[in-house]
């Protein structure tokens, strides 16, 4: 399969380079978070006919982290490879390094929603919400896991009061908020909750914090 690939792709190099129009791409990436985005940079290094999908908006999971979220960033001393580089430590500066190493620099997504991707012959066809196609020769599938979230399976969680994401903690002022979880989520989410003047209560089902990071668990103790 590899090899019908390379000769895929192989024989859109042939045909470019002949003036011949192109329909089917190198690349299709679907997702526009940081991996998706990142291998767009180097899809566009390697000189290749790509395009971007995304059925929401470029870095969307990080848009919806509540506001002044903390991002660790850390080993500082480790260098990732390609183009995509990140020194910030709270959301917004984060997105806005993001968006200006790619979308400012001309990598659009395309807004749509892929269903499934399917092989026809030595070409892979990537399935669109509202009967489209297109066709590549290879697909990156980099969605991540946003909108995945748990659930305690308990009697009221489906009512409008109770929420699986924080945007806002300054919209919860005054009142009184469960959060439940032990991870850095949690714990992240309770304190900028109790910052916005929320009265916090932190459920976790063990005796102990054992998964968060020591950043959070010196804010959570002091």
């Amino acid at each position: 399969r590899h090899g019908d690939r390379r000769r895929c792709c192989d024989r859109q190099r042939q045909a470019a380079a002949n003036g011949v129009s192109v329909a089917t791409y190198d690349l299709v990436i679907v997702g526009a978070g940081v991996a998706g985005m990142a291998a767009a940079l180097a899809a566009r290094r390697a000189g290749l006919r790509f395009l971007v999908l995304e059925a929401a908006e470029a870095f969307s999971t990080i848009a919806n982290f509540p506001r002044a979220k903390p991002i660790f960033t850390y080993p500082t001393a480790m260098v990732p490879e390609g183009e995509l580089q990140v020194q910030a430590t709270v959301k917004e500066a984060l997105l806005a390094e993001l968006q200006q190493q790619t979308l400012a620099t001309g990598i659009t997504p395309q807004v749509a929603r892929v269903e499934r991707v399917t092989r026809a012959g030595d070409e892979l066809v990537v399935h669109l919400a509202g009967d489209r196609e297109l066709r590549a020769c290879r697909v990156i599938i980099a969605i991540g896991r946003s909108g995945n979230f748990r659930r305690l399976g308990v009697p009221g969680e489906d009512l409008d009061k109770v929420s699986n994401r924080l945007h806002d903690p300054r919209d919860f002022a005054g009142q009184q908020v469960l959060v439940v979880g032990g991870g850095d989520s949690a714990i992240e989410g309770a304190l900028a909750l109790a910052e916005a003047g929320a009265k916090v209560t932190l459920s976790y089902r063990q005796p102990q914090w054992s998964r968060p990071k020591e950043e959070n668990l010196a804010r959570l103790a002091a």
